[in-house]
């Protein structure tokens, strides 16, 4: 085996085990193979001073739009996108499942990420993706143990990388 085939496997152990492992719910049913265009489900605004909330939100949404380009996907704002895209973090404290639910319901075959209490534990990102024509929930990815209350500013910075490269990658697997 040559030294760039070594190093080449090695990378590649590497990316996996740095990578966040991600719980994926799926509807088998959505045509997702067609999607090629996307946008950001509207929010409400950040509250005022929640400086963590808006550092973590910004590094969450340039991660995402930085991934789903190189996936080949493209972002839209005038123009009718294929899926909506929004996320939930629990930074602080879990989320309850209720606190997540769409009224149009979630993926057909949802194994949800949830613990058994009905909740998302605290350090949970997830990625929900809606289909703009149905207006349902299609896709959900869950990153663990992505927020810890020990990180330093850089951890989170980077944890939120791996773990929306994570998400992205399993979304973009059609």
């Amino acid at each position: 085996m040559t030294r760039r085939a070594i190093a080449l496997a090695l990378a590649a152990v590497l990316t996996v085990a740095c990578g966040v492992r991600v719980a994926v719910e799926t509807d088998p049913n959505a045509r997702r193979t067609a999607w090629k265009t996307w946008s950001w489900l509207p929010r409400p605004p950040v509250a005022r001073g929640d400086t963590t909330w808006a550092a973590a939100d910004e590094r969450v949404r340039t991660a995402f739009d930085r991934e789903m380009k190189t996936a080949g996907f493209r972002r839209v704002e005038r123009e009718r996108p294929d899926f909506l895209v929004t996320y939930y973090a629990a930074l602080e404290k879990p989320i309850a499942v209720e606190a997540v639910a769409y009224a149009a319901g979630g993926p057909a075959n949802a194994r949800s990420a949830a613990s058994a209490q009905g909740v998302y534990e605290q350090g949970m990102l997830l990625v929900d993706v809606l289909d703009t024509k149905s207006g349902k929930l299609v896709w959900r990815g869950a990153g663990r143990k992505v927020f810890t209350a020990e990180q330093t500013p850089e951890e989170r910075r980077e944890r939120i990388d791996q773990a929306v490269a994570s998400v992205v990658s399993e979304f973009a697997q059609r």
